[in-house]
């Protein structure tokens, strides 16, 4: 039985204790491999074989397709240690949990999806998404491609999307692609169709060598498939993004990014306790260090009561109001920012230790890491996004 469905029975400590060790086995194989996944702007194949082992590919199934079913507590425990060993393995794990999320809980009626669903979990797939276009401006709820309706009557749809990114979709076994629900429809009718590797064919369209984040692989893709209409998950794409995608995805991205300034702060601790042994009261940078804790403890925070409210709004299975969506969009403008501003306070702290791509105390790689969390959907748009929730939250009241 494998180490995280064995978490699920038994004690909660028996639990904590098993689905600890099975993190613990993937932590090893992320950070013993990040440098080179890292320096080559590679995917850190490693590092997911050893999720797929421990079963945490599947981390978010429900336990009625046979998944470990994990809280959205447990799944921010899971998302923090791996981004201490890999801020890349932790982003891919925390992209794909969003989306095995969206099928799990938005397929509908249709027996092929029922199918899909359980041979992701019991096959451990890896599941990418295709949402941002050209033409959309990182908006993803708006499309450009449309879905086109075979003619023959064989219950098909043909799709061609341009995607500007697909993070990990050369490896993906699914990917969700985002479309108009056909030619007439206005951009943000859009549906999500799952598309089977095999069905897609994949032109890649750019390169992929960026400041940070560089083992998520992400470059831009040509995608066309033909697909069984049955393979258009059932619920509107707005639905399926206000109730699963964007709660849960930017909070595992928030603590993605926390595992990732929390592992910074912890390298500049160690770096004050040496120089405190070597000269008490010398520590110049002693105060960047205490303002790097108390950001690390507010974030800690908002994340803590963020995870709470997802969870909630999960269980509800409703969508989420004004309100609940003004504070997702803040969870993730804060914690990009906040995170990063961490892992510079800690860079103060640790000096040339820490400026140096190399060695025990080197904070580069984390930095790098987190500047791309505030254009992972750009702030300036879910801050344009979050007044106008807010004026309707008002008008509302």
């Amino acid at each position: 039985m494998c180490a995280a469905i064995a978490a699920l029975e038994g004690s909660e400590t028996s639990r904590s204790e098993r689905l600890a060790s099975s993190v613990d086995a993937v932590v090893h194989a992320a950070a013993l491999h990040a440098g080179e996944v890292d320096a080559g702007a590679r995917l850190p194949v490693e590092a997911i074989e050893a999720l797929r082992e421990q079963n945490l590919l599947a981390a978010v199934a429900p336990r009625d397709l046979k998944g470990p079913g994990l809280s959205v507590q447990e799944l921010v425990t899971v998302a923090r240690r791996i981004a201490g060993g890999c801020g890349s393995t932790a982003m891919v794990w925390a992209m794909h949990q969003g989306q095995l999320a969206c099928l799990c809980r938005h397929r509908g009626e249709a027996p092929a999806l029922l199918e899909l669903a359980r041979n992701a979990v019991a096959e451990q797939w890896l599941i990418a998404s295709a949402t941002s276009e050209p033409a959309s401006g990182g908006d993803i709820r708006r499309s450009a491609a449309a879905l086109v309706g075979s003619s023959d009557g064989t219950g098909t749809v043909t799709l061609a999307k341009d995607a500007t990114t697909v993070s990990y979709g050369a490896a993906a076994d699914l990917i969700q692609v985002t479309a108009r629900r056909n030619p007439d429809a206005p951009a943000n009718d859009q549906v999500l169709v799952a598309v089977v590797r095999e069905q897609a064919t994949l032109e890649q369209r750019s390169t992929w060598s960026p400041l940070g984040m560089r083992g998520t692989s992400s470059p831009g893709f040509r995608l066309t498939a033909t697909v069984p209409e049955e393979q258009i998950l059932g619920d509107p794409f707005a639905a399926i993004a206000g109730a699963t995608m964007v709660p849960l995805t930017h909070t595992l991205w928030a603590a993605v990014w926390l595992g990732l300034a929390g592992e910074a702060v912890g390298r500049a601790v160690k770096v004050s306790r040496r120089r405190a042994a070597g000269n008490p009261g010398g520590d110049t940078a002693r105060s960047a260090l205490g303002e790097a804790r108390w950001r690390l403890a507010s974030l800690e925070a908002l994340l803590a009561d963020m995870t709470v409210r997802t969870q909630e709004l999960m269980d509800g299975g409703g969508q989420p109001t004004a309100g609940q969506s003004v504070r997702t969009n803040a969870l993730k403008v804060a914690a990009s920012e906040t995170a990063l501003e961490i892992a510079h306070l800690s860079l103060r702290v640790c000096g040339m230790a820490g400026y140096s791509e190399e060695g025990p105390f080197s904070v580069a790689r984390i930095i790098r890491d987190l500047s791309s969390a505030p254009i992972m959907i750009n702030n300036s748009q879910l801050l344009d996004t979050t007044a106008q929730l807010m004026l309707m939250e008002r008008r509302h009241s």
